[in-house]
């Protein structure tokens, strides 16, 4: 059911940007393609797209900034974890706030030549530990792979402090 479910999810992300891309700006520029091109290229498109990504083990969701994931983990507090943190994201590259009153850690990736950054933050929810990345600006949505590469990093940490 994986498979289907990445390629489905692909072929509406490409059949969207391809029918915006004809039906909006193609009349602009004089062209007429029929629907059905939209969506055999949005198949293949998507079909194009979906076998290298499962090759490396990521869904379609992956290539955007937007991650979520929670952990249970009710002894651990943010202050413990925040030498490894502040190790695993150094200062020229990041910026770290600790903010004990509202029981959250947010990491704020700088701009670089790959993206404009991210902002990563850990919240404690009663027992649980939520974790989201998104972009430090709404434009910038594809990952270039640092987002989920940081996601990865504060996993390893999480895991490494887990009782």
């Amino acid at each position: 059911m994986y498979p289907l479910r990445s390629i489905l999810v692909l072929l509406l992300f490409f059949f969207g940007l391809h029918f915006i891309g004809e039906f909006i700006v193609g009349p602009l520029m004089g062209d007429d393609i029929p629907t059905w091109k939209i969506a055999a290229v949005s198949l293949i498109s998507a079909l194009s797209a979906a076998i290298p990504m499962q090759k490396r083990g990521l869904k379609p969701g992956d290539i955007l900034k937007y991650f979520k994931r929670s952990y249970f983990v009710p002894e651990l507090e943010l202050s413990s974890i925040f030498p490894a943190v502040a190790a695993q994201f150094p200062s020229p590259k990041f910026k770290l706030k600790l903010d004990e009153s509202k029981n959250q850690l947010v990491i704020i990736r700088k701009a670089n030549m790959r993206s404009f950054g991210e902002v990563l933050s850990l919240r404690r929810k009663g027992a649980e530990l939520v974790v989201r990345v998104r972009p430090k600006f709404y434009i910038d949505v594809f990952d270039q792979g640092q987002a989920y590469e940081s996601l990865l990093r504060m996993e390893q940490i999480i895991q490494g402090h887990e009782k």
